[in-house]
Protein backbone atom coordinates (compact mmCIF):
# COMPACT_ATOMS: atom_id res chain seq x y z
CA UNK A 1 0.00 0.00 0.00
CA UNK A 2 2.93 2.41 1.51
CA UNK A 3 4.15 1.70 -2.31
CA UNK A 4 1.05 2.14 -4.20
CA UNK A 5 0.78 5.65 -2.37
CA UNK A 6 4.55 6.46 -3.48
CA UNK A 7 3.82 6.62 -6.83
CA UNK A 8 0.98 8.25 -6.85
CA UNK A 9 3.14 10.72 -5.09
CA UNK A 10 5.67 10.75 -7.72
CA UNK A 11 3.30 11.11 -10.67
CA UNK A 12 1.68 13.96 -8.56
CA UNK A 13 4.92 15.53 -8.88
CA UNK A 14 5.24 15.44 -12.85
CA UNK A 15 1.61 16.48 -12.87
CA UNK A 16 2.41 19.90 -11.45
CA UNK A 17 5.68 20.52 -12.98
CA UNK A 18 3.81 20.14 -16.35
CA UNK A 19 0.97 22.00 -15.03
CA UNK A 20 3.59 25.05 -14.39
CA UNK A 21 4.21 24.83 -17.89
CA UNK A 22 0.62 24.81 -18.82
CA UNK A 23 0.12 27.86 -16.30
CA UNK A 24 3.36 29.58 -17.48
CA UNK A 25 1.89 29.27 -21.05
CA UNK A 26 -1.59 30.82 -19.70
CA UNK A 27 -0.25 33.42 -17.86
CA UNK A 28 2.15 34.20 -20.91
CA UNK A 29 -0.69 34.02 -23.39
CA UNK A 30 -2.45 36.76 -20.86
CA UNK A 31 0.22 39.02 -20.35
CA UNK A 32 0.91 37.98 -17.47
CA UNK A 33 4.74 37.94 -17.37
CA UNK A 34 5.70 38.13 -13.91
CA UNK A 35 3.27 34.78 -13.18
CA UNK A 36 4.81 33.16 -16.25
CA UNK A 37 8.21 33.87 -15.13
CA UNK A 38 7.68 32.28 -11.84
CA UNK A 39 5.86 29.63 -13.18
CA UNK A 40 8.47 28.75 -15.93
CA UNK A 41 11.63 28.70 -13.33
CA UNK A 42 9.65 26.57 -11.41
CA UNK A 43 9.27 24.44 -14.23
CA UNK A 44 12.85 24.16 -15.38
CA UNK A 45 13.33 23.12 -11.23
CA UNK A 46 11.55 19.92 -12.01
CA UNK A 47 14.47 17.00 -13.16
CA UNK A 48 12.12 15.86 -15.13
CA UNK A 49 10.86 18.81 -17.34
CA UNK A 50 14.39 20.22 -17.43
CA UNK A 51 14.92 18.03 -19.51
CA UNK A 52 12.38 19.15 -22.15
CA UNK A 53 13.23 21.30 -25.31
CA UNK A 54 9.43 22.52 -24.52
CA UNK A 55 10.23 23.97 -20.93
CA UNK A 56 12.96 25.92 -22.58
CA UNK A 57 11.24 26.71 -25.82
CA UNK A 58 8.50 28.30 -23.40
CA UNK A 59 11.11 30.07 -21.54
CA UNK A 60 13.16 31.68 -24.23
CA UNK A 61 9.59 32.77 -25.25
CA UNK A 62 8.69 34.30 -21.61
CA UNK A 63 11.77 36.03 -21.63
CA UNK A 64 11.57 37.07 -25.26
CA UNK A 65 8.40 39.09 -23.76
CA UNK A 66 10.06 40.65 -21.34
CA UNK A 67 12.87 42.15 -23.35
CA UNK A 68 9.98 43.30 -25.49
CA UNK A 69 7.32 44.72 -23.08
CA UNK A 70 6.41 47.96 -24.92
CA UNK A 71 5.23 49.27 -21.26
CA UNK A 72 8.39 48.97 -19.68
CA UNK A 73 6.18 47.21 -16.10
CA UNK A 74 7.92 43.66 -17.36
CA UNK A 75 11.08 44.59 -18.65
CA UNK A 76 12.06 45.74 -15.24
CA UNK A 77 11.60 42.02 -14.20
CA UNK A 78 15.23 41.19 -16.14
CA UNK A 79 17.32 43.71 -17.75
CA UNK A 80 19.42 40.74 -19.17
CA UNK A 81 16.15 39.30 -20.70
CA UNK A 82 17.38 38.90 -24.00
CA UNK A 83 20.38 36.91 -23.16
CA UNK A 84 17.96 34.57 -20.95
CA UNK A 85 15.82 33.95 -23.95
CA UNK A 86 19.04 32.87 -25.98
CA UNK A 87 20.50 30.80 -23.29
CA UNK A 88 16.94 29.24 -23.16
CA UNK A 89 16.24 28.87 -27.09
CA UNK A 90 19.65 27.37 -27.54
CA UNK A 91 18.75 24.85 -24.80
CA UNK A 92 15.82 23.54 -26.38
CA UNK A 93 18.04 23.18 -29.45
CA UNK A 94 20.68 21.53 -27.32
CA UNK A 95 18.50 18.96 -25.70
CA UNK A 96 16.52 17.68 -28.55
CA UNK A 97 17.34 18.75 -31.93
CA UNK A 98 15.01 18.64 -34.97
CA UNK A 99 12.33 18.68 -32.57
CA UNK A 100 9.13 21.00 -33.23
CA UNK A 101 10.47 22.63 -30.30
CA UNK A 102 13.95 22.99 -31.36
CA UNK A 103 13.12 24.12 -34.90
CA UNK A 104 10.83 27.24 -33.44
CA UNK A 105 13.27 27.96 -30.93
CA UNK A 106 15.72 28.23 -33.76
CA UNK A 107 13.41 30.31 -35.50
CA UNK A 108 12.74 32.68 -32.72
CA UNK A 109 16.33 32.71 -31.92
CA UNK A 110 16.61 35.17 -35.30
CA UNK A 111 14.11 37.90 -33.65
CA UNK A 112 16.30 38.80 -30.62
CA UNK A 113 18.89 40.72 -32.64
CA UNK A 114 16.51 43.92 -32.76
CA UNK A 115 15.29 43.56 -29.26
CA UNK A 116 18.88 43.33 -28.22
CA UNK A 117 20.21 46.61 -30.02
CA UNK A 118 16.71 48.61 -28.03
CA UNK A 119 17.95 47.23 -24.71
CA UNK A 120 21.65 48.82 -25.48
CA UNK A 121 19.85 51.80 -26.91
CA UNK A 122 17.96 52.28 -23.51
CA UNK A 123 20.76 51.28 -21.19
CA UNK A 124 22.34 54.12 -23.72
CA UNK A 125 20.29 56.51 -23.26
CA UNK A 126 20.46 56.46 -19.50
CA UNK A 127 24.03 56.97 -19.49
CA UNK A 128 24.89 52.47 -19.02
CA UNK A 129 27.49 51.87 -21.19
CA UNK A 130 28.92 48.80 -19.98
CA UNK A 131 25.20 47.54 -20.00
CA UNK A 132 24.59 48.87 -23.16
CA UNK A 133 28.15 47.50 -24.70
CA UNK A 134 27.07 43.92 -23.41
CA UNK A 135 23.36 44.09 -25.17
CA UNK A 136 25.14 45.47 -28.14
CA UNK A 137 27.86 43.26 -28.51
CA UNK A 138 25.24 40.25 -28.02
CA UNK A 139 23.16 41.81 -30.94
CA UNK A 140 26.32 41.43 -32.90
CA UNK A 141 26.84 37.73 -31.76
CA UNK A 142 23.07 37.10 -33.30
CA UNK A 143 23.78 38.87 -36.56
CA UNK A 144 27.88 39.50 -36.79
CA UNK A 145 27.31 41.50 -39.95
CA UNK A 146 24.92 43.92 -37.88
CA UNK A 147 26.19 47.32 -38.73
CA UNK A 148 24.23 48.94 -36.17
CA UNK A 149 24.83 46.95 -33.27
CA UNK A 150 28.60 46.94 -34.52
CA UNK A 151 28.46 51.10 -34.60
CA UNK A 152 26.78 51.39 -30.95
CA UNK A 153 28.93 49.11 -29.67
CA UNK A 154 31.85 50.89 -30.51
CA UNK A 155 30.58 54.25 -29.08
CA UNK A 156 29.35 52.29 -25.77
CA UNK A 157 33.56 51.40 -25.27
CA UNK A 158 34.13 54.86 -26.51
CA UNK A 159 32.26 56.67 -23.78
CA UNK A 160 33.29 54.27 -20.97
CA UNK A 161 36.52 56.73 -21.72
CA UNK A 162 38.75 53.77 -21.20
CA UNK A 163 41.83 52.84 -23.28
CA UNK A 164 41.82 49.29 -22.33
CA UNK A 165 38.47 49.11 -24.25
CA UNK A 166 39.51 51.05 -27.45
CA UNK A 167 40.59 47.50 -28.77
CA UNK A 168 36.85 46.31 -28.74
CA UNK A 169 34.90 49.42 -30.05
CA UNK A 170 38.20 49.65 -33.02
CA UNK A 171 36.91 45.38 -33.70
CA UNK A 172 33.56 46.87 -33.95
CA UNK A 173 34.19 49.99 -36.35
CA UNK A 174 36.30 47.65 -38.45
CA UNK A 175 32.97 46.10 -39.22
CA UNK A 176 31.63 49.22 -40.20
CA UNK A 177 34.09 49.66 -42.76
CA UNK A 178 34.33 46.15 -43.86
CA UNK A 179 30.98 46.65 -44.64
CA UNK A 180 31.62 49.58 -46.80
CA UNK A 181 29.99 51.96 -44.15
CA UNK A 182 28.54 55.32 -46.01
CA UNK A 183 28.75 56.93 -42.95
CA UNK A 184 32.26 59.26 -43.07
CA UNK A 185 31.89 59.63 -39.21
CA UNK A 186 32.87 55.70 -38.53
CA UNK A 187 36.45 56.32 -40.66
CA UNK A 188 37.48 59.32 -38.64
CA UNK A 189 36.73 57.56 -35.47
CA UNK A 190 38.18 54.53 -36.21
CA UNK A 191 41.05 56.59 -37.45
CA UNK A 192 41.09 58.35 -33.98
CA UNK A 193 41.28 55.14 -32.10
CA UNK A 194 43.75 53.37 -34.31
CA UNK A 195 46.13 56.53 -34.04
CA UNK A 196 45.15 56.79 -30.05
CA UNK A 197 46.53 53.13 -30.11
CA UNK A 198 50.04 53.57 -31.75
CA UNK A 199 49.00 51.67 -34.63
CA UNK A 200 49.92 54.56 -37.25
CA UNK A 201 50.39 52.05 -40.28
CA UNK A 202 46.56 50.54 -39.77
CA UNK A 203 45.11 54.15 -39.36
CA UNK A 204 46.65 55.46 -42.70
CA UNK A 205 45.06 52.60 -44.41
CA UNK A 206 41.39 53.32 -43.29
CA UNK A 207 42.03 56.81 -44.09
CA UNK A 208 43.27 55.85 -47.80
CA UNK A 209 40.32 53.62 -48.15
CA UNK A 210 38.36 56.23 -46.77
CA UNK A 211 39.31 59.09 -48.70
CA UNK A 212 39.00 56.79 -51.82
CA UNK A 213 35.00 56.57 -50.44
CA UNK A 214 35.15 60.09 -49.49
CA UNK A 215 37.48 62.01 -51.95
CA UNK A 216 35.66 65.09 -51.06
CA UNK A 217 36.11 64.84 -47.14
CA UNK A 218 38.40 67.66 -45.61
CA UNK A 219 38.45 66.14 -41.94
CA UNK A 220 39.19 62.80 -43.21
CA UNK A 221 41.98 64.88 -46.01
CA UNK A 222 43.26 66.59 -42.32
CA UNK A 223 43.32 63.47 -40.61
CA UNK A 224 45.65 61.64 -43.44
CA UNK A 225 48.09 64.50 -43.87
CA UNK A 226 47.91 64.53 -39.31
CA UNK A 227 49.34 60.10 -40.09
CA UNK A 228 51.26 61.21 -42.16
CA UNK A 229 53.14 64.17 -40.19
CA UNK A 230 53.20 61.46 -37.02
CA UNK A 231 54.40 58.55 -39.19
CA UNK A 232 57.43 60.57 -40.60
CA UNK A 233 55.89 60.31 -43.79
CA UNK A 234 56.78 63.77 -45.66
CA UNK A 235 56.19 62.71 -49.16
CA UNK A 236 52.88 60.88 -48.54
CA UNK A 237 52.02 64.43 -46.70
CA UNK A 238 53.15 66.66 -49.36
CA UNK A 239 51.62 64.63 -51.57
CA UNK A 240 48.67 64.61 -49.78
CA UNK A 241 48.05 68.79 -49.49
CA UNK A 242 48.92 69.10 -53.31
CA UNK A 243 46.04 67.16 -53.99
CA UNK A 244 43.97 69.07 -51.52
CA UNK A 245 45.06 72.30 -53.17
CA UNK A 246 44.24 71.39 -56.71
CA UNK A 247 40.83 70.79 -55.72
CA UNK A 248 41.10 73.90 -53.36
CA UNK A 249 43.67 76.54 -54.49
CA UNK A 250 42.87 79.58 -52.07
CA UNK A 251 43.00 76.90 -48.70
CA UNK A 252 45.01 79.26 -46.32
CA UNK A 253 45.81 76.31 -43.83
CA UNK A 254 46.27 73.90 -46.75
CA UNK A 255 48.55 76.20 -47.93
CA UNK A 256 50.58 77.14 -44.59
CA UNK A 257 50.86 73.78 -44.17
CA UNK A 258 52.54 72.63 -47.41
CA UNK A 259 55.16 75.80 -46.64
CA UNK A 260 55.76 73.66 -43.43
CA UNK A 261 56.41 70.51 -45.09
CA UNK A 262 58.87 72.24 -47.06
CA UNK A 263 60.76 74.32 -44.19
CA UNK A 264 60.94 71.01 -42.38
CA UNK A 265 62.49 68.93 -45.58
CA UNK A 266 65.26 72.21 -46.19
CA UNK A 267 63.30 73.15 -48.93
CA UNK A 268 63.23 76.74 -47.53
CA UNK A 269 62.64 78.41 -51.07
CA UNK A 270 59.93 76.19 -52.04
CA UNK A 271 58.50 77.04 -48.28
CA UNK A 272 58.54 80.82 -48.68
CA UNK A 273 56.66 80.47 -51.82
CA UNK A 274 53.75 77.97 -50.28
CA UNK A 275 53.72 80.56 -46.73
CA UNK A 276 53.19 83.40 -49.06
CA UNK A 277 50.68 82.02 -51.44
CA UNK A 278 49.02 81.57 -47.76
CA UNK A 279 49.50 84.96 -47.13
CA UNK A 280 48.37 86.45 -50.23
CA UNK A 281 45.40 84.28 -49.27
CA UNK A 282 44.87 85.58 -45.50
CA UNK A 283 47.38 87.82 -44.20
CA UNK A 284 46.45 87.24 -40.70
CA UNK A 285 47.72 83.60 -40.67
CA UNK A 286 49.72 83.82 -37.39
CA UNK A 287 51.97 80.59 -38.53
CA UNK A 288 52.42 81.45 -42.16
CA UNK A 289 53.85 85.12 -40.91
CA UNK A 290 56.03 84.11 -38.52
CA UNK A 291 57.26 81.38 -40.41
CA UNK A 292 57.61 83.17 -43.07
CA UNK A 293 59.80 86.23 -40.88
CA UNK A 294 61.83 83.09 -39.66
CA UNK A 295 63.35 81.83 -42.69
CA UNK A 296 64.47 85.52 -43.81
CA UNK A 297 65.33 86.61 -40.52
CA UNK A 298 67.65 83.03 -40.18
CA UNK A 299 68.93 84.24 -43.44
CA UNK A 300 70.05 87.42 -41.98
CA UNK A 301 71.25 86.00 -38.59
CA UNK A 302 73.22 83.51 -40.77
CA UNK A 303 75.23 86.12 -42.70
CA UNK A 304 75.66 87.78 -39.06
CA UNK A 305 77.17 85.01 -37.73
CA UNK A 306 80.15 84.85 -40.92
CA UNK A 307 80.57 88.60 -40.22
CA UNK A 308 81.16 88.06 -36.10
CA UNK A 309 83.69 84.95 -37.50
CA UNK A 310 85.87 87.32 -39.19
CA UNK A 311 88.87 88.15 -38.54
CA UNK A 312 89.69 91.98 -39.34
CA UNK A 313 91.26 91.98 -42.69
CA UNK A 314 88.07 89.74 -43.77
CA UNK A 315 86.07 92.05 -42.73
CA UNK A 316 87.74 95.31 -44.60
CA UNK A 317 87.12 93.20 -47.63
CA UNK A 318 83.92 91.61 -47.42
CA UNK A 319 82.62 93.06 -43.88
CA UNK A 320 80.32 96.19 -45.16
CA UNK A 321 78.75 94.07 -48.34
CA UNK A 322 77.37 91.19 -46.07
CA UNK A 323 76.28 93.61 -43.51
CA UNK A 324 74.18 95.01 -46.51
CA UNK A 325 72.77 91.81 -47.07
CA UNK A 326 71.92 90.98 -44.15
CA UNK A 327 69.84 94.25 -43.67
CA UNK A 328 68.20 92.88 -46.98
CA UNK A 329 66.85 89.94 -44.99
CA UNK A 330 66.40 91.11 -41.74
CA UNK A 331 63.51 94.16 -43.73
CA UNK A 332 61.92 91.33 -45.53
CA UNK A 333 61.53 89.42 -42.12
CA UNK A 334 60.35 92.61 -40.31
CA UNK A 335 57.20 93.02 -41.88
CA UNK A 336 56.00 89.97 -41.00
CA UNK A 337 56.99 89.85 -37.29
CA UNK A 338 54.96 93.24 -37.14
CA UNK A 339 51.96 91.74 -38.42
CA UNK A 340 52.28 89.13 -35.67
CA UNK A 341 52.91 91.61 -32.83
CA UNK A 342 49.50 93.87 -33.87
CA UNK A 343 47.73 90.08 -33.33
CA UNK A 344 49.16 89.36 -29.96
CA UNK A 345 52.07 92.15 -28.40
CA UNK A 346 53.03 89.61 -25.72
CA UNK A 347 54.64 87.03 -27.91
CA UNK A 348 58.01 86.91 -26.75
CA UNK A 349 58.35 84.50 -29.66
CA UNK A 350 57.86 87.61 -31.84
CA UNK A 351 58.96 89.82 -29.49
CA UNK A 352 62.91 88.83 -29.60
CA UNK A 353 63.61 88.50 -33.24
CA UNK A 354 61.53 92.47 -33.39
CA UNK A 355 64.01 93.51 -30.87
CA UNK A 356 66.66 92.10 -32.52
CA UNK A 357 65.98 93.49 -36.22
CA UNK A 358 65.32 97.15 -34.63
CA UNK A 359 68.79 96.82 -33.10
CA UNK A 360 70.39 95.78 -36.73
CA UNK A 361 68.28 98.20 -38.50
CA UNK A 362 69.29 101.41 -36.06
CA UNK A 363 65.74 101.84 -35.10
CA UNK A 364 66.77 102.63 -31.24
CA UNK A 365 63.52 103.98 -29.61
CA UNK A 366 61.63 101.09 -31.22
CA UNK A 367 64.50 98.32 -29.89
CA UNK A 368 64.02 100.12 -26.81
CA UNK A 369 60.07 99.60 -26.67
CA UNK A 370 60.05 96.10 -27.84
CA UNK A 371 63.06 95.47 -24.88
CA UNK A 372 60.89 96.86 -22.28
CA UNK A 373 57.67 94.92 -23.78
CA UNK A 374 59.91 92.11 -23.41
CA UNK A 375 60.96 92.80 -19.52
CA UNK A 376 57.24 93.16 -18.70
CA UNK A 377 56.17 89.76 -20.41
CA UNK A 378 59.31 87.89 -18.61
CA UNK A 379 58.04 89.38 -15.28
CA UNK A 380 54.27 88.65 -16.07
CA UNK A 381 55.25 85.31 -16.85
CA UNK A 382 57.23 84.85 -13.40
CA UNK A 383 54.43 85.52 -11.77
Amino acid sequence: MKKVLLVVAGNLLVGNAIAQIGAAQASYTAGKLDDAKTQIENAINNDKQKTKAKTWFYRGEIYRGIASDPTGVYSKLDSNAVQVALDSYKKAQELEPGSTFAKQAAEKQNELGALAINAGATKFQANDYPGAARQFELARQLNPKDTTAALYAAYSYINMQDKALYPKAIDALQVMVDNNSPNPAVYTTLVDLLQATEQTDQAIAVSNKAIEKFPDNKDLRDKQFNLYISGNKTDEAKNNLLEAVKREPNNAVYLKNLGILYDQSGEKEKAIEYYEKALAVDPTSYDANFNLGVLHYNKGADISKKIRDMDLKQYQKDGKRLEGEAKVHFKKALPYFESNYKANPKDAAVLEPLKSIYTVLDRKADAERVDKELQAAAAAGGK
